[in-house]
């Protein structure tokens, strides 16, 4: 598997419900390829963690949100 941070600098990424179907149109045009985990968190006044997709058990969540924190950090770095 590999990792890819997508940022969505096309949409009005402060408006996440747009975004969010954008991003679902996306996936179901097959942009992504197939997409087998998706892991979104939404911080409002408590914070919640979705996972999504035929392997989205719980330690799969978690590696794609560290995966995608760790590019994150790596984009800092450089």
């Amino acid at each position: 598997m590999t990792a890819k941070l997508v940022t969505l600098y096309e949409h009005n990424y402060r408006d996440p419900v747009a975004s969010l179907r954008s991003l679902a149109d996306e996936i179901e045009n097959g942009v992504y390829g197939d997409v087998g985990c998706i892991g979104i968190v939404i911080s409002s006044d408590k914070l919640t963690v979705f996972g999504m997709g035929p392997d989205s058990e719980g330690p799969s969540v978690g590696m794609v949100l560290h995966a995608g924190f760790m590019k994150l950090c790596r984009m800092l770095d450089e």
